[in-house]
């Protein structure tokens, strides 16, 4: 095997590994920096529904209980706010939602699901539990969805959830007196919920790790055509000169030119020993032929 085939197969085996090692990384950091921004997309819209909430209890529903006409508004309160306004966003954005899911709602439309259920059931069963963060498929779409329990930790909502006979009439006029009743205080209820598409992002994700590791293999393939033609031409030039050199002297042919020796590295300083070494050679190849001259000139000499 010759030595160039042998160094490619180095470079090459080593370039593989690095782009492997490389491809593992970055696919893991595009995989986490795509999983992050989705967490910050769902963290801004709950943020926004928390807001909505509060805007709802500390100035809406202040404004709308000065009208005093006996009515029940849902406007004042905070749950139905901000799942208006959440329908609202969904209209131009399908895939995004936010929901306050139930066991026992008022507004039959904010009953949980099986699947929400399930995470309200984590809360119950871990007090300390504050966010749930995971990931789900939504008529075929990948979604990530983030999850904050529904704890009672107002006494002035029993106002309207403890007993039915205690909440406004007007209330159990357009909801009954069926749901959203028996709730207790510090008891966890259900679960403020915002979901986020993960395909984009993960497709960025996917498109940014491709073109990263194709920008990689074309570093790392001129730096495996740098590193052979400079081989070539500094390594394994001067050696098939040598070579040569030394291959017509072994035959006797020592007319050649010297090699020509330009710089001050290693590989010149062989190439100036060999040119040394193969001057001497000549000198005695010289010598050996005079010597030999002279001994036939002195034999033909004697009488």
């Amino acid at each position: 095997m010759k030595l160039i085939t042998r160094i490619n197969l180095i470079l090459g085996a080593t370039f593989a590994l690095g782009l492997l090692l490389v491809g593992v990384n970055s696919y893991l950091l595009t995989e986490d920096n795509a999983l992050r921004q989705v967490t910050d997309q769902a963290e801004l819209i709950m943020q926004e529904a928390l807001a909505v909430r509060s805007y709802t209890v500390n100035e809406l529903r202040p404004l709308l209980n000065q009208n005093n006409d006996g009515k029940f508004h849902p406007q004042t309160v905070p749950a139905y706010s901000a799942t208006q306004i959440a329908n609202l966003v969904q209209q131009t954005r399908p895939n995004y939602s936010y929901r306050e899911a139930v066991f026992n709602p008022t507004n039959p439309r904010d009953k949980a699901t099986p699947m929400e259920e399930q995470i309200i059931n984590q809360f119950i069963a871990n007090p300390a539990l504050g966010k749930l963060v995971g990931r789900q498929e939504i008529s075929g779409v990948k979604s990530l969805y983030i999850s904050y329990p529904i704890r009672i930790t107002n006494p002035k909502c029993l106002a309207c959830h403890s007993e039915p006979e205690n909440a406004p009439a007007a209330m159990r006029a357009i909801y009954g007196d069926e749901g959203g009743f028996g709730w207790q205080l510090n008891e966890v209820v259900g679960t403020q919920m915002v979901v986020v598409p993960y395909t984009l992002p993960a497709e960025l994700a996917r498109k940014t790790f491709i073109s990263f590791l194709l920008s990689m293999a074309v570093i790392f393939l001129i730096i495996f055509l740098v590193i052979n033609i400079v081989i070539r031409k500094l390594v394994l030039k001067p050696v098939s000169q040598i070579t040569r050199l030394a291959d017509e002297a072994s035959k006797g042919n020592l007319r050649n030119a010297e090699i020509k020796v330009t710089g001050n590295d290693e590989i010149a300083d062989m190439l100036r020993a060999f040119n040394r070494m193969r001057r001497s050679i000549i000198k005695i190849v010289q010598m050996m032929k005079r010597m030999q001259a002279q001994a036939k000139a002195n034999v033909k000499a004697k009488p």
